[in-house]
């Protein structure tokens, strides 16, 4: 009787191993401690320029560079047509709408009788259609007012006012603080038809410096395109399934005319993207720029010179960032870099080498050392595919970010280096039993 009890408690101390180990294979991720890495903490540089506000951005990461006035409310004039791309590039992700999509022109966004050079416009009028993707491509390569009209129309939810439509899309994005009236960006008295009545004449489109960032960095998310888009030297759109006009590009004005005047030392490229020019904003240019090392950065300046000045919202993008570079040293750490060997209990072979999945940089001040820490792996994985991600690992580094940059901006994602199989059920307790 005694031999069968004896039994019978093992047979259940076995059973409820078995189970233990199961039960551990199967569990949640296992957070590794910070490692014992010293912290290195990074404000942004105190930009220099002539410009009533200023930002650069580390344009992955969304880490913040160099301020000035940074959050201050200021008219942002044809910025504005980032946020009526915004929410296109909604509309394109939710399949509400597709870039073949076509889109009539209403009599509110015919401008067909306005001086182009007042306010820039193509040759459409009202009773045309055109696809979505010519009027987004004209939007940003010519800055068309009309394009801006006609998206931000047919975006706009039934029931509601693109002025509300501009408002959700603006809170969606968490631009607190920040007025919208229009589409195009005009002044409210120069908005044709698309004045809103309850609005003074000089009623203006106003955001902070880094919300045009935010607005920037969300359309690069949306759309990478936008980099291509923003160089074309000329852009084409359909009157009529037969004739087709080709104009040249605000760019083709940037590559030909302004950029030889311009002081360039580091040799930067200006990938894009969008211009303000009203009375109200000055001349104001929201950037996409690139160094010669890859970084990339957004920057925006407003403010900078009169808002006819085709020259100075160039030198003084360039300038900031040329400011950055001088002051920050770029810490980039590299896909496919190994990290480190973690133990899989599970597997066959427990020794796993645990890689970097991408590529980020992460910016402080010159001559500053700048390790990773806080490894977070899911350890009880009992198979593994390689370049599988496993979890995130994060730069030593307190630091300014974009209001509202998500989590995973500010880390790294890591990958395992191999493929591993499960181990079988008797090495998996003898492990978690020793």
């Amino acid at each position: 009787m005694k031999r069968n009890q004896t039994k019978l408690i093992i047979g259940g101390v076995v059973i409820l191993l078995i189970g233990l180990i199961v039960g551990l294979s199967t569990s949640k991720k296992d957070v590794s401690k910070p490692t014992n890495v010293k912290h290195v903490t990074d404000k942004p540089i105190n930009l220099s320029v002539n410009a009533t506000s200023a930002v650069v951005i580390d344009a992955k990461t969304g880490q913040v560079l160099g301020v000035k006035n940074a959050d201050k409310q200021v008219s942002i004039a044809s910025q504005t047509k980032m946020l009526t791309a915004y929410g296109v590039l909604q509309g394109i992700k939710s399949g509400k709408i597709k870039w073949t999509t076509k889109v009539p022109i209403t009599s509110k966004s015919d401008l067909s009788d306005q001086d182009s050079h007042l306010f820039s416009h193509i040759a459409v009028k009202a009773g045309d259609k055109l696809s979505v993707k010519e009027l987004y491509d004209v939007m940003f390569a010519n800055s068309a007012n009309d394009a801006a009209f006609a998206l931000g129309e047919f975006m706009t939810p039934k029931g509601k006012t693109t002025q509300q439509a501009l408002q959700m899309w603006a809170k969606s994005l968490h631009l607190t603080g920040s007025q919208w009236y229009n589409s195009a960006g005009q002044v409210n008295g120069d908005a044709f038809e698309n004045q809103v009545k309850s609005a003074s004449k000089t009623a203006a489109n106003h955001a902070t410096a880094k919300q045009l960032a935010m607005i920037a960095k969300a359309d690069l998310a949306l759309d990478p395109t936008l980099r291509k888009l923003s160089e074309k030297l000329t852009v084409s759109y359909h009157l009529t399934p037969s004739y087709v006009v080709t104009d040249k590009t605000d760019y083709w004005q940037l590559m030909t005319q302004t950029m030889p005047k311009l002081s360039n030392p580091n040799k930067l490229v200006i990938e894009g993207l969008k211009t303000g020019s009203t009375p109200e904003s000055g001349a104001a240019f929201t950037g996409i720029i690139k160094d010669q090392n890859g970084h990339e950065f957004i920057t925006v300046v407003n403010g900078a010179g009169d808002y006819m000045d085709e020259k100075t919202r160039y030198q003084a993008t360039l300038d900031v960032v040329n400011e950055v570079l001088t002051k920050k040293q770029g810490h980039t750490f590299t896909s496919n870099q190994t990290i480190q060997n973690i133990k899989f209990k599970a597997l066959k072979k427990t020794e796993v080498p645990v890689k970097l999945a991408e590529t980020k940089t992460f910016w402080t001040s010159k001559k500053t050392q700048l390790k990773l820490s806080n490894l977070s792996v899911n350890t009880k994985l009992a198979k593994l595919n390689k370049n599988q991600t496993i979890g995130y690992i994060s730069p030593a580094l307190d630091a300014q970010y974009l209001p509202y940059t998500p989590k995973t901006d500010k880390q790294l994602t890591v990958k395992s280096g191999v493929k591993g199989t499960q181990a079988n059920w008797f090495v998996r307790l003898w492990r978690n039993l020793f």
